[in-house]
């Protein structure tokens, strides 16, 4: 049980105030999955957008405009979602969005890597080079994603770590990326070797999860 509000750092930028706690690198490298936040201190944050992961790696948490979702992995291997803020997370980074710039994303860009090239340079055409937050809207042709689901007893290690996140998909269904970008935070709020970190939402509110790969071609 987190018993304090424990942000480790804030970046304002334009139009936006980004917030995060924890550490991935920690997380998976050192085993130190022990909660850094009470979720319940984020409820009725205006404009709220978030990821993270659940204390002790049980879980996911995805925030789309103050609705948070916590995707969990049942006894029986499938994903359960419950709405609310009733839980703890290890990592989380946050964003109070009031507006949004919106920029098309062109047909070409499909993948996830394309996804993270054009993000970066679309905020670096609106003038964000700092940490800020993105989000992806539409009916992708398919998100391959995960949930992550440790056990008292996991190791630390990236392999270990691969082998608690349990695999799902969804296909042609409306859904909402949620992601983060920066050049500064890799190993803190996004993953090894990346410039982003996703998670998302679907409409009916039955999947979430932290985005591995996807397909954008719309459907």
């Amino acid at each position: 049980m987190a018993t304090a509000f424990a942000a480790t750092g804030e970046i304002r930028g334009a139009g936006y105030v980004l917030r995060y706690a924890g550490s991935i690198r920690e997380a998976i490298m050192m085993g130190k999955r022990d909660a850094v936040l009470d979720l319940r201190m984020l409820k009725g944050t205006s404009h709220l957008w978030g990821l993270g992961a659940l204390g002790g790696l049980t879980g996911e948490i995805t925030i789309a405009d103050g609705l948070s979702l916590l995707a969990r992995v049942g006894t029986d291997r499938s994903i359960q979602v419950t709405e609310g803020y009733d839980g703890d997370a290890k990592i989380c980074v946050w964003a109070e969005v009031p507006s949004w710039q919106i920029t098309p994303v062109p047909p070409d860009i499909r993948t996830y890597s394309e996804l993270e090239t054009f993000v970066g340079d679309a905020g670096k055409k609106a003038g964000l080079s700092q940490a800020f937050p993105f989000v992806v809207t539409g009916r992708p042709k398919q998100i391959a994603f995960h949930v992550v689901d440790a056990k008292p007893d996991a190791l630390p290690g990236t392999d270990a770590h691969q082998a608690i996140q349990i695999p799902f998909e969804v296909h042609r269904s409306e859904a909402t990326p949620v992601g983060f970008w920066s050049s500064q935070h890799e190993g803190i709020f996004t993953p090894k070797g990346s410039k982003i970190h996703v998670h998302f939402q679907s409409r009916d509110n039955k999947a979430s999860g932290h985005v591995q790969a996807l397909d954008l071609t719309q459907s």
